[in-house]
């Protein structure tokens, strides 16, 4: 049976502007995404018919996983079919995309594995339809994606050349993150160009601590850091530091104390949301 080995990566929103909200509820972006070296493993097995997952049992039923529901979006539940086997490395509920990423992955893959011919639009007028953030990560980073996700350009700004991520031992939904910045009325950001980084200005950041104020403790452990700047990726709850050099941002991983329950990688910037590793 053919098989494929894929790296499905991390992002990071190194800047996040709120800039307004449609009649349905939905908020309007801008925003700065950047793939990042930490990723999930995926292996794609032609298989007679059908879609298996086999990954950890944490992560629920296979139905629901994006995973699942890209090779059931690509292929239905017939002929041919797909065996995935998901090694999850990137925390889940921390705004790092993993899920996101996985989907995307995995329709590039069954794209590649069963040459079905579809192109990069082709492809993401599917991703789509999985989730907002599915179709930067078909695409080359770091990449402008305004609207609901639907507006994306590649961008060619400098960047740090590695950052220290460091995950809480908790999640925060991005539905109730949401709810909490319509509560707090904060008014939204004024639409503009793609801003230099760092400072990594993340209008969300007031909510999601409103939510759980303990990220303020994990921030200011990230700010004593000799780091030029220091962000919030998505709603939360992972936050990030700036480093140039990976050396540099290893360094700061020895020296940061972390919370009990907490986790902290080093990740570099990457060209693309997802790799064919063989």
């Amino acid at each position: 049976m053919k098989r494929l080995h894929l790296l499905a990566h991390a992002k990071l929103n190194l800047v996040l502007r709120v800039v307004g909200r449609r009649e349905d509820g939905y908020h309007l972006l801008q925003s700065l995404f950047c793939a990042v070296d930490l990723a999930d493993e995926i292996e794609l097995e032609a298989i007679p018919r059908g879609i298996e997952l086999e990954a950890s049992p944490e992560l629920g039923p296979p139905e629901g996983n994006l995973a699942y529901r890209a090779a059931q979006a690509l292929l239905g539940e017939d002929e041919p079919g797909v065996r995935i086997v998901l090694r999850k490395r990137i925390p889940v509920g921390a705004g790092l995309g993993g899920g996101s990423s996985d989907a995307a992955a995995v329709l590039a893959g069954l794209n590649e594995l069963f040459s079905l011919g579809l192109s990069g639009d082709e492809l993401s007028k599917v991703s789509a339809r999985l989730g907002a953030d599915v179709p930067f990560f078909l695409g080359p980073s770091p990449a402008w994606v305004e609207g609901v996700g639907d507006r994306i350009a590649p961008v060619a700004v400098p960047l740090p050349a590695a950052f220290l991520v460091l995950v809480p031992p908790f999640g925060c939904p991005t539905p109730e993150v949401y709810r909490r910045y319509d509560d707090l009325g904060i008014p939204p950001s004024r639409p503009g160009p793609v801003p230099a980084v760092p400072p990594f200005a993340n209008d969300l950041w007031p909510a999601t601590v409103a939510l759980r104020p303990e990220l303020r403790e994990f921030r200011r452990r990230l700010e004593a850091l000799p780091s030029p700047g220091v962000g919030m990726t998505g709603s939360g709850s992972a936050l990030f530091a700036a480093f140039p050099s990976r050396e540099e941002a290893a360094a700061a991983r020895e020296a940061l104390l972390l919370p009990p329950g907490a986790r902290a990688f080093v990740a570099a910037p990457v060209g693309a949301g997802y790799k064919f590793a063989g």
